[in-house]
């Protein structure tokens, strides 16, 4: 019997504690559920606004990196156009100085 009486009194202890654990959880929902909601939300956008300006320097690093590329392309297509610039301008000085020369000779 003592048993049966101990266990009744622990069982009743248990929900008594449910009971009050439930109550302060009532209690500090009205004192702190708005403010944490309002915390959450806020934590919510500037997570959201984060991962925006994550998305956002990704694409501008991408297209940085495309014109950077695109940039040295067309510098290597400058610098080969400007050596057969300078080899076409070496070959017409060659020529007049042969022209020259033969014009030369001929007097």
């Amino acid at each position: 019997m003592r048993n049966n009486k101990s266990d009744a009194k622990n069982g009743a202890a248990e929900g008594a504690a449910m009971i009050e654990a439930d109550t302060i959880d009532q209690v500090r929902e009205l004192l702190f559920g708005a403010t944490k909601r309002s915390t959450e939300s806020r934590l919510d956008d500037i997570d959201r606004q984060i991962a925006l300006m994550r998305d956002d320097i990704n694409a501008r690093f991408a297209s940085l990196e495309a014109m950077l590329g695109q940039q040295g392309r067309d510098t290597d297509s400058k610098h080969s156009q400007s050596i057969d610039n300078i080899g076409q301008a070496i070959a017409e000085l060659g020529a007049t100085i042969r022209t020259l020369g033969a014009g030369g000779k001929a007097r």
